[in-house]
Order: structure tokens, then sequence, then C-alpha cells
């Protein structure tokens, strides 16, 4: 295993940072109901998505064809990403090579088979040489990474490279999921589609923290007692789960245009529980009782380390963090409410959601890495007194 390169985690850092402002612009894209503002795709009114003429952005199309050029960004950053930990300098040239030859033979191809031939079929012929082209350099990057001495080159813990090589994965899935909510026209798909968005915020979350210099310096064990690191460990993991599941809830929510079922707050209809009138009133009344349960989660977790855990700055640090925004995302939720969604507002709600999960996350690892180099607080005592008794 070589050092971590400064630079590296830095990339990767900077890989978080365009998955939040992604995940923004994906929230005003729904927000001002812009998803089909751009009705074909990978092209954008006919064009190549990088040559669309930037007189055309405008209204809606601005925002829906801006989050497809930061998509593409990221998942670039993605593949540098693994690579570079892989420290296959090979891989992605290769994976280029192989995704212009593949995706410009199906595209000379195409036109002339019978079936799909004539302007009737161009968007389906669209639709195969995107999916040719994305998954023609997957494939192509995948084989040079597993056909690399990968114990001999690599940056970072052996796991490190297996959590990469899925996040690329995801991303290239991620990229297949944007473009078929477009051409299928699906609800449905948009729902997973920001779902995994989340999934794979975390999984660049992690990589970043593996890659931190705090997470290489804190590589061996330490005499110091673990007492309390438990405990914020499994609550920290419990706060991760709900937040997701209260992000899923809220994607649902959004894109069946449940988010003023009940337009008021703190009551529902003037009442603590709302009569459940329909499925649009139990789903947002839902997502305001996760918003609670996240609450009082997050309140367990700052109190359990402020009171058993305080010596470790790193938790305590994380737990105030996380305590910030989950109030940020308090206030936010109402003014969403009381604003009628307005759609920044709305968007800022929906990616200080992702930081909510992110700051959850880095706890439960940072809890889980101390956890599993420090010493039991029975052995720490026997050690000292084994030492009183001989001194």
């Amino acid at each position: 295993m070589q050092p971590i390169n400064p630079w590296l985690s830095r990339f990767a850092k900077l890989l978080v940072a365009s998955t939040f402002c992604l995940i923004f612009l994906g929230g005003m894209v729904t927000s001002v109901n812009a998803g089909l503002s751009v009705p074909d795709w990978p092209t954008s009114y006919g064009y190549n998505m990088f040559t669309f003429p930037i007189s055309r952005w405008v209204g809606g199309v601005f925002f829906e064809h801006t989050h497809r050029l930061l998509a593409t960004c990221v998942g670039l950053m993605m593949t540098v990403l693994v690579a570079w930990i892989w420290r296959n300098r090979w891989a992605v040239p290769a994976a280029l090579v192989v995704c212009f030859v593949a995706t410009g033979a199906v595209a000379i191809a195409l036109p002339h088979l019978p079936a799909l031939s004539g302007p009737a079929h161009a968007l389906t012929r669209g639709l195969i040489i995107m999916h040719v082209n994305i998954w023609s350099f997957a494939a192509a990057f995948v084989v040079m990474l597993l056909t690399s001495e990968r114990d001999r080159w690599r940056y970072g813990e052996a796991w490190l490279q297996w959590l990469g090589f899925g996040a690329f994965l995801l991303v290239c899935v991620q990229g297949t999921l944007g473009g078929l909510r477009v051409t299928e026209v699906s609800t449905v798909l948009a729902m997973i589609h920001a779902c995994t968005a989340q999934a794979f915020l975390c999984l660049t979350v992690v990589m970043a923290a593996a890659l931190s210099p705090w997470w290489q310096t804190a590589a061996f064990p330490t005499r110091a007692s673990r007492q309390g690191v438990p405990a914020v460990k499994g609550l920290a993991w419990t706060l991760v789960g709900a937040v997701y599941c209260q992000l899923m809830i809220g994607a649902v929510m959004r894109h069946l245009h449940a988010g003023l079922s009940i337009p008021t707050f703190p009551l529902a209809f003037g009442q603590i529980i709302p009569p459940m009138l329909n499925e649009r009133v139990a789903l947002n009344f839902a997502h305001r009782v996760g918003a609670l349960i996240v609450t009082l989660l997050t309140i367990a977790v700052v109190v359990t380390v402020c009171t058993v855990a305080r010596r470790h700055e790193r938790l305590w640090r994380a737990a105030i963090g996380l305590a910030c925004v989950v109030a940020i995302q308090i206030v936010l939720g109402a003014y969403v409410i009381w604003e009628a969604r307005e759609p920044v507002i709305t968007s800022l709600h929906v990616v200080n959601g992702a930081g909510v999960l992110t700051m959850s996350l880095l706890l439960a690892l940072r809890a889980t890495k101390l956890n599993s180099l420090l010493q039991p607080e029975s052995r720490t005592w026997s050690q000292a007194q084994y030492q009183e008794a001989h001194a």
C-alpha cells in the first residue's frame, strides 16, 4: 500500500462537493418542474450535449441541461478517482478508445438497419448509442482495473479499491437511469434516480473520509479508552439509516407533488395528527414523522457524544456539525411550507438533507474507526491496576 497522495485526498473532497452541487441542481429541476424541458436524450433538442447553443439555455432548459453537463463531469471525476486509487494510468485512456470506437461503429451501423432507419426512429437510435457509449466505456475500464497489479500499486486499504469500483458502476447506472427517466417519461424512474443519487453521495463521502489525513494517521491502535464510542457508533449508524429512509420518503413526496398536501406547519390542518384524506396527505405526514424521528435520534447522538465520548475531539466536532445541519433542515422545511414550495428554498432543503446524511455518516465512520483502534475500558483498567500493584 502506497502512502496517500494529499492531492488524491483533495480530489476526493472536490468530488463530494461536486456531488452536492449536482444534487442541488437536481432539486431545482424537480422544483421548477423542468424534468422534461429537454425532451430528448442523450441529445439536447437534436444537438450533442456539449454543443447545445448557450443562447437556448433559458427557463427550465437551463436547469435540465446544466444538470446533465454536471452529471457528466461528476461521472468523469469518479472514473479518474477510481483509476487514481488503483494507480492504473492506462484504464481511462483505454476505456476512452474503446468507447469512441464502439460508439462510432454503432452510430454508423444503426441507420442502415431497416428496423431503425428513418427520422421516426431517431430517438431510439440515440438511446442505443448512448447506452453503448456508457457501457462500452464501463466494460473497458473494469477490464483494465481487474487486470492490473492491484495489491502492489494501490492507494489506501484494499476495501477502498472495491468501494470505488462499486461507486463507478453505480454512477454508470445513475446516468442510465437519468436518461431513461426522460425517454420513458417515468415518475418511478425519477424517484429511483433521486434515491440512487443519495447512495452515490454516501459512497463518495466514505471514500473521501478513508483518503483523509486523519484516517491515515489513525491507522494504529492507541492505549486510550474507547468508553462510550460503541454507543455512539450504534446510534450514529441507526441515524444514517433513518436519514436515508427520510430522504427516500421526501423524494417520493416531491415527485408525486405532495409537498403541500398539508399546507400548514407546525400543526397539520390545525391538528397534531391530520385526517388521512388521501395517500398524499399520508405521505406528507409520514415525512413529518420521519423528521421527528431523525431529530430525536440526532439529540440522542449529540447527548451521548457530549456525556460519554467528549474526550474524542473528532466525534464531538462531527456531532456539533450534525446538530447544526439538522437545525437548519428543520427551519428550511418550515419555510418550504410557509413559502409554498419556493424553488430555491425547496432545493436548499433537498441539498441540506444530503448534508444531514453526510454528517451522520461521517460521525458513524469516525466512531467505527475509533472503536476498532481504541482499547476496551476493562483492559485499560486492568493495565492501570497492574502498574499500580507493581509500582
